[in-house]
């Protein structure tokens, strides 16, 4: 059964529905409302966030509705119970949709991939918090490091993350095809949610500690930091992640400065992944930095504007990866990848309109890659065995991929 069912239309079959359609829109805006008393509080929330995404690819362009996977639409619904003493229990549960998913839409593709269903569970945990002895919480949560590399205290729509060309398949300016994406050679060893075990320590001196581990032998640690000093507000954070089950471990963080009086702001990110699982002998060490600055200012009365220029590196993720190339005389042949480099760049303009808890915002993205690949022999299976004919290695210089993007998101 799905979520959405659609009315069966008939005669009087328009009243019936806008009637019932006003009755929910009324009591989803009395259920959005907090409810508090003395020991307790309920309270739904959620944001929505479209954009349109023109883009360009090199062979093709087009124009797309998507959902902002940089910050998804979403509901949630979170509950508090205070107990005699200082234990605090409490929940939350919290959806969003794949549907036209930014990060999931490709040339050809408006909607994105929808094999694992349409509604995603971000969040569906519980917790107990202790004022002094901190939070503890239990399900399906972010992992301590998750967002570490994206602390940034300018753009809200823009960061280390690639939230738009992720299932873009590379192409290449000659004839030939191979099934490669952006997302397979740019990466900022970012975490995903999962079934976690999770504590977090209380804040102390602008400190903030977190653990977690999880199912498939997944476990990591963070460490947070922010201060607002005089005339200056930092924030930055950095993690560590192990995967026994794929084979990598992960280092990364973030920083971000803002000087309050001017408004100049200054974020940067970077990791490294070592990745022991390749299918081929190499180094396996992936890495990344990223780099945004600009200006935020209440020019207009409605709330802050941003402007800001961005740019990133990205290199050696996907090394070892065997992938098959469709390539002028080496028809379905396989390949693994021995280097990779994706440069960024861009910019972007953000308005805030407090009153209505409305931020609207455009940007320009501009994406280079170059990468080389080494054929494989004609043997079955996962791995590579390297192909010493002449000409068995190839270096590639994909068309560029870029893009404006203009959207709006409004949280209740």
């Amino acid at each position: 059964m799905g979520l959405v069912t659609s009315p069966a239309w008939g005669e009087g079959g328009s009243a019936s529905c806008c009637e019932d359609l006003e009755n929910l829109v009324m009591a989803l805006g009395a259920a959005a409302a907090p409810k508090d008393n003395s020991n307790g509080m309920l309270r739904l929330y959620g944001q929505l966030n479209r954009a349109i995404l023109f883009w360009d690819d090199g062979p093709n362009s087009g124009a797309y509705g998507v959902d902002n996977d940089t910050s998804s639409s979403r509901l949630g619904l979170v509950g508090k119970h205070k107990f005699p003493g200082a234990v605090t229990a409490g929940f939350r549960i919290e959806i969003d949709t794949r549907w036209t998913l930014s990060s999931g839409v490709s040339s050809g593709d408006p909607v994105g991939d929808l094999s694992e269903g349409t509604i995603r569970l971000r969040h569906a945990h519980w917790f107990l918090e202790d004022d002094k002895l901190g939070r503890a919480t239990f399900g399906q949560q972010s992992p301590a490091s998750d967002d570490i590399t994206i602390i940034n205290l300018g753009s809200q729509m823009s960061d280390a993350a690639l939230h738009y060309n992720n299932s873009f398949a590379l192409r290449i300016p000659s004839p030939g095809t191979f099934r490669l994406t952006w997302g397979d050679l740019a990466h900022t060893v970012d975490t995903m949610r999962g079934l976690f075990a999770r504590y977090d320590t209380p804040t102390l001196g602008g400190f903030l500690f977190s653990v977690a581990a999880g199912e498939d032998r997944i476990w990591d640690a963070a460490l947070r930091y922010s201060l607002t000093w005089d005339s200056l507000r930092l924030a930055a954070g950095i993690g560590y992640m192990q995967n026994d089950t794929l084979d990598f471990r992960d280092v990364r963080g973030s920083a971000s400065a803002l000087h309050i009086p001017s408004g100049v702001f200054l974020s940067l990110a970077g990791g490294v992944r070592h990745d022991d699982g390749v299918a081929i002998d190499a180094d396996g060490r992936g890495h990344f930095y990223f780099a945004q600055a600009g200006l935020t200012r209440q020019v207009l009365p409605y709330g802050a504007t941003t402007v800001y220029g961005e740019v990133g590196r990205y290199e050696d993720f996907s090394v070892g990866r065997v992938f098959t190339a469709n390539l002028t005389g080496l028809a379905d042949r396989r390949w693994a990848l021995t280097s990779t480099g994706v440069d960024r760049w861009g910019f972007g303009i953000e308005q805030a309109v407090d009153a209505h808890k409305l931020l609207l915002y455009a940007q320009f993205h501009h994406y280079d890659a170059t990468f080389s690949g080494q054929r494989c022999d004609t043997t079955p299976g996962p791995a590579c065995i390297p192909d010493q004919t002449a000409g068995s290695r190839k270096d590639f210089a994909p068309a560029p991929w870029q893009a404006v993007v203009a959207g709006a998101r409004i949280q209740f």
